[in-house]
């Protein structure tokens, strides 16, 4: 994170220790104000003023605070955004269908507060299971509107047709030259690759999100006379599993995919590509002289 981001003063002064000790001092000032000395006051006032602006002047340029301050921001960068941070987040179609389902899951869990007290421990654990779901439902609505966002299949076509052209270009082509339009290649072989694994997880995410909708209706249904309890627990614990498991594969896609040594890797191919051109250039001129 860049250091022109961060105002190391105004995180010098908002340290909970220094609120504290200015907090301390003038409540000790106005229980001297309370005395008829006037100059213990005074004395008070300057010192904290001085103490102040010396711990301004000094702690904003120590390097180990602004390694803490730089910590502190990543981590808090790094926090995935919360449950009305993702809502807000959400198209106007994505909001109303989630919406729709925490709408169903008041009426199921308004359905179960009529039904006998001695079934009341299973129907509460299905509605706290209900809830989670719903979290997880989100969160794969968030992530369904970024896969739909970055998933172009014209792109697609795009590579694919690049990467055709450019065999064809390759089979009459010197080695040197061969070499360089390699490297484009495995570009192009990265790009298609990530494009792929994108497309099959927006399927895998629509799939799971479909499911929820489904098992949240069936749930609602069932919640009028309570059918089949077990089996509904059943689901539940099931459908969780399956969440959880969608999840975990997306983000480890995405990790793998992230990677930031693959992107300087193919920066390296790049620079390396150039390089090679301007050889090739430098010798053809050298040949014509």
């Amino acid at each position: 994170m860049s250091d022109q981001n961060i105002n190391y003063t105004k995180e010098a002064f908002l340290h909970p220790w220094n609120l504290t000790f200015l907090i301390v001092a003038m409540f000790v000032a106005f229980l001297v104000s309370m005395t008829a000395l006037v100059w213990p006051f005074n004395t008070i006032l300057l010192m904290v003023a001085a103490f102040e602006l010396i711990y301004l002047g000094n702690m904003p340029r120590m390097e180990r605070f602004r390694r803490a301050i730089r910590s502190r921001r990543a981590i808090e960068h790094a926090k995935p955004p919360s449950q009305k941070e993702l809502f807000h987040g959400l198209s106007k179609h994505s909001q109303r269908r989630y919406a729709k389902l925490r709408k169903l899951e008041k009426q199921i869990a308004s359905n179960y507060r009529k039904l006998p007290y001695a079934s009341q421990g299973m129907l509460d654990s299905h509605v706290k299971k209900i809830n989670g779901l719903l979290d997880s439902f989100l969160s794969l609505l968030y992530q369904n509107e970024r896969y739909e966002f970055s998933a172009d299949g014209s792109t697609e076509r795009e590579v694919v047709d690049a990467m055709e052209q450019l065999r064809l270009d390759m089979v009459n082509d010197p080695p040197r030259v061969k070499a360089v339009k390699a490297r484009r290649l495995r570009i192009l072989e990265q790009r298609l690759d990530r494009s792929k694994k994108g497309q099959e997880n927006l399927e895998i995410i629509k799939a799971q999100l479909e499911t929820i909708i489904d098992v949240t209706k069936y749930i609602h249904e069932q919640s009028l006379t309570l059918r089949n309890p077990e089996e509904i627990t059943f689901q539940l614990d099931t459908l969780l599993q399956e969440v959880e498991e969608t999840q975990a594969s997306v983000v480890e896609m995405e990790e793998v995919f992230s990677d930031p040594v693959d992107l300087l890797n193919a920066m390296d191919l790049f620079e390396d590509s150039d390089r090679d051109q301007e050889e090739l250039r430098e010798k053809g001129t050298r040949v014509q002289e």
